[in-house]
């Protein structure tokens, strides 16, 4: 009895190509930035303050990265064919296919609705890894009511797609351990080159860098250009004093604008803050020499502009949100006027009211401001302090006034404080 002769081992596979550098380079960067989104996509409900906002603002960020890197991934596909697939069933071949277009759609519509929600939002802007607020064109400018629709709209879209997005990647991760572990073919050292296996490297090293690179450079230009062009002015001057003369026999008042200040106290989730209106322009006039009354009020004129667009509380989370439509829309309402006209009683020597009313919003609403008045000399030295409710005021209408479970609240009553130096003329 013989012993049978060694079979031959079967011949080697041969070396699978492999994808461009530039290829991979995008593919690694954008499966893992569109993974990580989707992790601190499900945290980021469970911050608060500060630490929420700088958390949303780099979600954004790197949302909008994807979006631009997507761009840039398409052009080159389309300029440089991928390498061969190794053989495999059809059913394969088409489902390998299927998941790779929708894959492409994905990357494009997954950070693009993310946009548009961000877009429509009155909560906070989208400030480019804190560079630049860039929004889509169009929708900042749209109604109130219209925005909220589309911000509730496209966050069910957002969320629904990362869902169909963590599908195909289970898909698709299991047709590469498939390929690596079982039919062992090379398919995935394609793209990942040295750490799953040898490869013949790519058919070339491709062509359209430049037109890659350009498109998604374009594309964040026009959106930048266009977001900044429409984005209103929060470091212009001053309002200055454009209302016709009133009628009043009453001295002039200069205001001392480096001594005086205009701020406000509020509560957010039951903690106190403080703001500042850093830019305001002041027209007073006033007869201090009158008798007290009560009834009748002294010769006087009083009106104040406020940017509110440069409204500050030293917190960029509250900052970047005070702008936005649901609470001071400064796009459409970049200035809030208090005006009083011979409405200032004077009680005592020292105690005051002005009765005058407040511009807010395409509102007017009547205003009570109790003051004290030192009088040294030709200076005066005016405190005065006066609760407005911001829901009367209808701004931040969309956010509680009250706990409610864990959504934010800002407390409705906001104090305008008011110190207010100046020389009489």
């Amino acid at each position: 009895m013989t012993d049978a002769a060694p079979q031959p081992a079967p011949p080697p596979s041969p070396l699978q190509q492999r994808y461009t550098s530039v290829a991979i380079a995008l593919h690694w960067a954008i499966a893992l930035m569109i993974i990580g989104l989707i992790a601190v996509g499900w945290i980021m409900g469970e911050l608060e303050g500060p630490a929420q906002y700088n958390v949303v603002q780099l979600h954004k960020s790197f949302g909008i990265t994807v979006l631009l890197l997507s761009v840039a991934r398409i052009v080159w596909r389309l300029m440089n064919r991928p390498p061969a697939e190794p053989p495999m069933p059809a059913w394969q071949a088409w489902a390998s296919r299927a998941v790779h277009i929708l894959f492409y759609v994905l990357i494009i519509a997954m950070p693009l609705t993310g946009w548009i929600m961000a877009s429509a939002s009155s909560d906070a802007p989208t400030r480019y890894f804190g560079l630049v607020d860039i929004r889509l064109p169009g929708i900042p400018s749209l109604d109130a009511e219209t925005r909220h629709g589309l911000e509730e709209g496209f966050e069910q879209v957002h969320g629904n797609l990362a869902w169909v997005i963590i599908g195909l990647l289970v898909l698709h991760v299991a047709g590469a351990v498939k390929h690596q572990f079982i039919d062992k073919d090379g398919l995935l050292a394609r793209m990942a080159p040295g750490v799953f296996g040898r490869t013949a490297g790519p058919p070339d090293e491709g062509h359209g860098a430049f037109w890659a690179a350009g498109a998604a450079a374009l594309v964040f230009a026009i959106v930048a250009g266009l977001s900044f062009a429409g984005a209103p002015s929060a470091t212009g001057p001053a309002p200055v004093d454009g209302e016709a003369e009133v009628v009043s026999n009453a001295p002039a008042w200069d205001v001392d604008y480096g001594k005086s200040t205009l701020g406000f106290r509020f509560t957010y989730m039951g903690r106190p803050y403080e703001g500042a209106f850093p830019a305001w322009a002041a027209r007073v006039r006033l007869d201090t020499d009158a008798d007290s009354n009560e009834h009748i009020p002294a010769d006087g004129y009083v009106r104040v502009a406020i940017p509110v667009g440069k409204i500050t509380t030293g917190e960029p989370q509250f900052d970047d949100s005070l702008g936005q439509g649901d609470w001071f829309d400064v796009t459409k309402y970049p200035e809030a006027v208090f005006e009083v006209k011979g409405g200032i009683y004077k009680l005592s020597a020292r105690d005051y009211e002005a009765t005058g009313v407040l511009k807010l919003k395409g509102a007017t609403i009547p205003v009570r401001l109790p003051f004290t008045l030192d009088i040294a000399g030709t200076t005066a030295t005016m405190h005065g302090e006066v609760t407005l409710r911001r829901l009367d005021l209808g701004v931040g209408g969309a956010t509680a006034a009250e706990p409610a479970g864990d959504a934010e609240w800002v407390g409705n009553d906001v104090v305008v404080v008011i110190d207010i130096v100046a020389t009489r003329k």
